[in-house]
């Protein structure tokens, strides 16, 4: 097809003039695509604040965003940036436009991603700092948590290293030992902003990390993204586990937020597969 609609509500977008570039930050890979764009509202959808990007869900209320047709060379550019099909999904939808509605492709986000994070109620990306009243979702019930793969995880948690494996953009790849916390389902790095990590994952942001053990591996699968919000949230977690100080920011510039999407695990502190939205569950 010489061309597809393409509903975007988040770092997608067509940068405003009174919106921080940051909050468009994936829209110049694909701008040399765009034929057209106009405003556009999906309903039956929700939008959480994940921070650093946003989520949709499907549910009551409205979407606001925009209407892109794009050249059929932007959807695999769209797909390695949404992580289509093993992060965000890619769906058809029906969205609402000043002339009517039309059928485009979205991105809905895996379940669980959005488990204890603000819904933006207004359904807007770039007006969430004028969104009212919150809905947020509650913490996990942690009676319907696997036992084992709770186990795991808080001993992945202690574990003083780990090591995180990522792609170079010519393919290669690259493993480095690290420091990490765990908090709310993700786990988190703190590294410096021109680091081959972080140049590896602004390019492909599938990633994997290996618990050290090899007689008891734990192997979690991916996805990495600057999460620099966290910050303040994670200095205490640094501090506590490591005696390390991540408020100075000219150091280690980049805290890396890493939502599982599977883990894997054998030996004798349990085995088994699990699927990211259950991991997502452990706090």
């Amino acid at each position: 097809m010489e061309g597809q609609y393409l509903f975007v509500y988040g770092t997608l977008r067509p940068p405003r003039e009174d919106t921080p570039s940051e909050d468009s930050r994936y829209y110049p890979a694909i701008a040399d695509y765009i034929r057209a764009h106009q405003p556009a509202t999906l309903a039956n959808a929700a939008l959480y604040d994940l921070g650093a990007y946003p989520a949709a869900t499907p549910s009551d209320g409205v979407i606001q965003g925009d209407l892109l047709r794009v050249d059929a060379a932007a959807l695999p550019i769209t797909d390695r940036i949404e992580g289509h099909p093993v992060y965000y999904r890619r769906a058809q939808v029906t969205v609402q436009t000043a002339t009517g509605p039309m059928d485009a492709w979205v991105y809905w986000a895996p379940p669980g991603l959005t488990t204890g994070r603000r819904q933006i109620t207004n359904g807007d990306w770039f007006q969430r700092h004028l969104s009212g009243s919150t809905s947020d979702q509650l913490a996990p019930d942690p009676t319907k948590i696997d036992p084992v793969l709770r186990a795991l995880v808080t001993r992945f948690a202690d574990e003083a290293c780990s090591w995180l494996s990522t792609v170079r953009p010519d393919g290669r790849a690259h493993s480095a030992p690290i420091w990490h916390v765990w908090y709310q389902g993700r786990a988190y790095v703190v590294t410096p902003a021109r680091s081959v990590k972080v140049i590896n994952i602004a390019e492909n942001p599938s990633i994997v990390l290996a618990h050290p053990d090899p007689l008891n591996p734990m192997i979690i699968e991916g996805w990495a993204t600057a999460a620099n919000h966290m910050r303040a949230l994670l200095v205490p977690l640094f501090l506590t586990k490591y005696n390390w100080d991540i408020s100075n920011p000219d150091a280690y510039a980049t805290v890396v937020e890493i939502t599982p999407t599977k883990v894997l695990a054998w030996g004798s502190y349990g085995e088994g597969r699990w699927l990211g939205q259950d991991v997502l569950q452990v706090w």
